[in-house]
């Protein structure tokens, strides 16, 4: 009996936690994405950061033999493709939907509709957008001009 108890806890707790959205939170959640275009905005910043990633290697990159630089940019296609494919938009929005509908309750989505429907909340999203490319070259620059300070460290604690 003390088994049985223990599984049907486990069993209650492992479906709690994943519990499946009411119907009407999931379609409030899947408005409240669509009204801040977080499809458009995961896929830039799903391109961008990968770019961004590469931005600290493109000047070894251009130090290597033209055949190198060749294949190397040959494999980041290949490599970006694969990125597309298996963070892609329907791959990736079940798990966005379960996050936005554990971060707002259903009337907190429907209320952030309505602020986002108004011509304010509209120039907000497309202002958003449009800054995600710039905030990721601004970071990489930043990570950029501390590298060699961070470099230095880390030799310094790799030689004592």
């Amino acid at each position: 009996m003390k088994n049985l108890i223990v599984l049907a806890t486990l069993v209650f707790t492992l479906a709690s936690a994943r519990a499946e959205l009411a119907a009407s939170h999931q379609a409030a959640i899947e408005k409240l994405m669509s009204v801040m275009q977080v499809q458009k905005q995961f896929e830039a910043s799903l391109v961008a950061g990968f770019e961004a990633g590469l931005g600290g290697s493109s000047e070894q990159i251009k130090s290597l033999p033209q055949e190198q630089q060749d294949k190397f940019n040959n494999a980041i296609v290949k490599v970006k493709a694969v990125l597309l494919e298996m963070m892609s938009w329907e791959k990736m929005k079940p798990d966005l939907v379960e996050v936005y509908g554990k971060t707002f309750s259903e009337q907190e989505a429907k209320d952030v509709i309505a602020h986002m429907e108004t011509p304010v909340g509209q120039m907000i999203v497309s202002k958003q957008a449009g800054m995600v490319a710039s905030v990721m070259q601004m970071t990489q620059a930043k990570t950029q001009a501390i590298m060699p300070q961070v470099m230095k460290i880390m030799q310094e604690e790799m030689t004592k």
